[in-house]
């Protein structure tokens, strides 16, 4: 094909692309949605090395969005000055080349792409893809030129070459055949072109057009003629047939299965057969062909082909897969539970290429602790703090329900942490200490009850007792009660005892905080008194008055002095016998 026909042709695919995107821009812009995360394109560039200005040229790009993004997700690519987008919709397929993990929209002026949240739920960790698309160059040059199209994040370079031959003189058409994808309906538009010299047909010719559609096409009603007998410049600036409309219908015949048109010529006319075929194979072959036969009286038959491809965009895309996994707290009190108490432990998570990843956790009895995504296949441990609190409690080794195990794909492995405590305990001691006078007039077996008496604590009721204590002072221990216990102790009053009294009692404390390694012995003092016996006093000495010298003495001791002088005469006289 020489180049001014190619270019020829070339103004017929241009005037297709136009309608097709004059359609496609009916539609309008779709505005993006407010992506909490945005991708970053990485990479754009042309599939050619070089494109023609007025045609259609792939596009092929990257992207990357960072891990654990916060839905919704995607991104947004505004096309350049220079470029409009062929309008069309694809899915971004993940790596199995199934599952959809987004939806991307092509439109003049951007390409937004959507990307699912629930497949990001699942792949959150190096998510990142490719996609390409096509759109038309508007870029107008008189020559060869490189040209660098920006598109916010990347941008690429191209050479861009002349699309029309303005200067070019116009000799005529030859026969041909292109065609043009319409992505919104899936179909292709082929354009049979009737050869014909500058100054048109001759007329009176019988043509005879049959279209042969190549694998996954089948032709849709519809089929029909387009004339004109006008020349001038066309819209990418070449000289040429203008003016098309279609041929009244009752000029030309289609047969049955809409793939043979006949008509006569009219002198000064050009002519093409417009057909329409559907893609049925879902775009598998992504190429289509087309071959037409055409018979012009007294020229034999000359078979005209094309090859469009279908020019819908695409995508790719993945993520890692990830899983997680959590912890559930069951603590066996040894009395009711400590709603407020926090168990708090480390994990290790090892990758499957080998690198290493350290984390904590913390979590409360009946609650459930989740752990951020990690790749599918990594290996936990995981380890607990041995718990220290309250100071009343004794703990046992922690029991996890499993350990060093695998990150499920796309699930969360359910771990149980056990703990048992059982209620620590400690002692104290007291011993009876008796003072004062009348301590003999206690009976040996006496007792005395030493009562005490303690609030809630952590992990542990209110409690009271008493202890007994000898009066001999022996030391008698308590019962094990609660570590933390502070006790509050009193003596209650001891039995009566006659002739004596009991002095309010000594404790050497009234408060005793029960501990694990220490005894506290509180010695309590009963102070016992009795009177003195009662002496009679002493009657003084009185003389009675006789006028002597000595006083009068009482007549009392005028009696005692009589008997004791009777008691000297009576032993005078016992002196006197034995002599």
């Amino acid at each position: 094909m020489t180049s001014r026909v190619r270019r020829r042709v070339t103004a017929v695919l241009a005037t297709l692309v136009g309608f097709v995107l004059g359609v496609s821009g009916a539609i309008g812009a779709q505005a993006a949605p407010p992506f909490a995360t945005e991708a970053t394109l990485t990479s754009i560039s042309f599939v050619q090395s070089s494109v023609e200005s007025g045609q259609l040229a792939e596009l092929e790009g990257t992207w990357e969005l960072p891990d654990n993004p916060a839905t919704p997700a995607g991104f947004v690519v505004p096309l350049p000055e220079g470029l409009q987008g062929l309008s069309d919709a694809f899915p971004l397929l993940a790596p199995d080349g199934v599952t959809e993990m987004g939806q991307c929209t092509v439109t003049e002026t951007e390409i937004v792409c959507d990307l699912d949240s629930a497949y990001l739920a699942e792949h959150p960790l190096n998510i990142s893809g490719s996609f390409n698309f096509w759109a038309e160059v508007t870029t107008v040059v008189t020559e060869d030129q490189e040209v660098t199209y920006d598109f916010g994040d990347a941008s690429t370079t191209v050479v861009v070459t002349p699309g029309a031959c303005p200067d070019c003189v116009f000799d005529g058409t030859n026969n041909n055949k292109r065609g043009e994808y319409d992505p919104d309906t899936d179909t292709i538009t082929w354009v049979v072109g009737v050869k014909a010299p500058a100054t048109g047909m001759a007329g009176g010719e019988t043509v005879t057009v049959v279209d042969l559609p190549g694998p996954g096409q089948e032709i849709l009603p519809g089929t029909f003629v387009r004339h004109t007998d006008e020349i001038g410049v066309q819209p990418d600036g070449e000289t040429g047939p203008i003016g098309w409309h279609p041929k009244p219908a009752g000029e030309y015949s289609v047969s049955a299965d809409n793939s043979t048109v006949t008509f006569v010529s009219e002198p000064g006319y050009f002519y093409r057969v417009v057909y329409t075929t559907r893609i049925t194979d879902g775009g598998a072959e992504q190429i289509y062909t087309n071959d037409a036969e055409i018979t012009i009286t007294g020229q034999g038959t000359v078979t005209v082909s094309d090859e469009v491809e279908r020019f819908g965009g695409g995508g790719n895309g993945g993520g890692d897969r990830v899983g997680r996994f959590s912890i559930t707290k069951d603590v066996l009190w040894p009395s009711d539970p400590i709603p407020s108490l926090v168990f708090e432990g480390t994990f290790t998570v090892t990758a499957p290429d080998g690198t290493v990843t350290n984390g904590q956790f913390t979590v409360q009895d009946g609650s459930t602790w989740t752990s951020e995504p990690y790749l599918g296949g990594s290996v936990i441990h995981l380890e607990e703090f041995a718990p220290t609190q309250p100071a009343s409690f004794d703990w046992a080794t922690p029991v996890f329900s499993m350990n060093d195990f695998l990150v499920p794909y796309g699930a969360v492995a359910a771990v149980t942490l056990t703990n048992e405590a059982a209620l620590a305990t400690g002692v104290f001691s007291a011993a009876k200490a008796l003072t004062g006078n009348a301590v003999d007039l206690v009976p040996a077996d006496a007792t005395f009850t030493l009562t005490y008496t303690y609030p809630a604590g952590a992990g542990f009721p209110a409690g009271s007792g008493s202890l007994t204590l000898p009066a001999d002072g022996t030391v008698v221990p308590s019962e094990p009660l609660p570590v933390g216990a502070v006790l509050t102790l009193a003596e209650l009053t001891p039995d009566d005892v006659d002739g004596a009294t009991w002095d309010t009692p000594q404790l050497s404390t009234r408060t005793v905080t029960i501990a694990r390694d220490t005894l506290v012995e509180v010695i309590v003092t009963n102070t016992i008194t009795a009177p003195p016996p009662v002496t009679p006093p002493t009657p003084p000495r009185v003389l009675a008055t006789t006028g002597s010298a000595f006083p009068a003495l009482p007549v009392t001791g005028m009696a005692v002095l009589a008997a004791i002088a009777g008691g000297i005469l009576v032993q005078r006289s016992r002196v006197r016998r034995e002599d």
